[in-house]
């Protein structure tokens, strides 16, 4: 009745099964469930496959809250003016920062997946910045050498406060607002730029990207925390 064929349920079972490790029984009773929300959300059935994976068996969500998650994350992106089916992508290829980070029923994830598109790089990046935060040594002395290199203090204590909270949005927005204006940016010489990423632990592309943005990151960061109420 979706458009669907036999093989979508094949390879939903296979994928939840051999990936995931959930029971055939299991897998057979949440395949329908994971393709209607893969045709609502614009994924072939194998991505809604690992992104319910990732969910279930990586995030510790019930199949319904799954399905919650997904769909609102998904509407979420979309009133935030960032590309939904990049973001559940990002999601379903990131189990590790998934495990990792997922607090408040994936909430946070979210959040995070949703603002890591609006600057310009996915889930994992800002998850590797976060946790490269956490390396504290490594962290606090890139840091002062950025600092020293740059001729201006940088401080990421609050970006390290969020990252150990696992807030992975409050982090990146704590570090964007370190990294000064496109202006300030553009008078760097090769050196400088380069000890600059280190101090995030990212490369000088993945930092240009980042420059300039604090008032968008402000902003989205405002448009995120309205309380909604999604429809399924």
């Amino acid at each position: 009745e979706l458009g669907g064929s036999l093989q979508d349920t094949v390879d939903i079972t296979k994928s939840l099964t051999s990936e995931f490790g959930l029971s055939l029984d299991e897998a057979v009773d949440l395949s329908s469930k994971v393709f209607d929300t893969s045709k609502a959300l614009g994924l072939s059935a194998q991505e809604g496959a690992k992104l319910f994976g990732v969910l279930i068996e990586t995030a510790n969500l019930s199949a319904e809250q799954a399905e919650s998650l997904a769909e609102g994350t998904f509407q979420l992106a979309a009133q935030a003016g960032v590309a939904p089916t990049a973001v559940m992508e990002d999601i379903a290829s990131s189990s590790e920062s998934v495990a990792n980070f997922t607090r408040d029923g994936g909430d946070n994830i979210a959040r995070a997946a949703v603002q890591a598109r609006a600057l310009g790089v996915n889930l994992d990046t800002t998850a590797k910045i976060a946790e490269g935060l956490l390396d504290f040594e490594s962290s606090i002395r890139a840091e002062q050498e950025a600092s020293v290199m740059i001729g201006r203090q940088i401080n990421l204590q609050k970006a390290r406060e969020a990252a150990l909270n696992n807030d992975i949005e409050g982090a990146m927005k704590a570090v964007v607002a370190e990294l000064g204006s496109e202006a300030e940016f553009n008078k760097l010489n090769v050196l400088q730029r380069q000890s600059l990423a280190k101090s995030i632990g990212v490369s000088t592309a993945e930092l240009a990207k980042f420059v300039g943005k604090q008032e968008e990151v402000n902003s989205l960061s405002d448009e995120l925390s309205k309380g909604r109420s999604f429809s399924d």
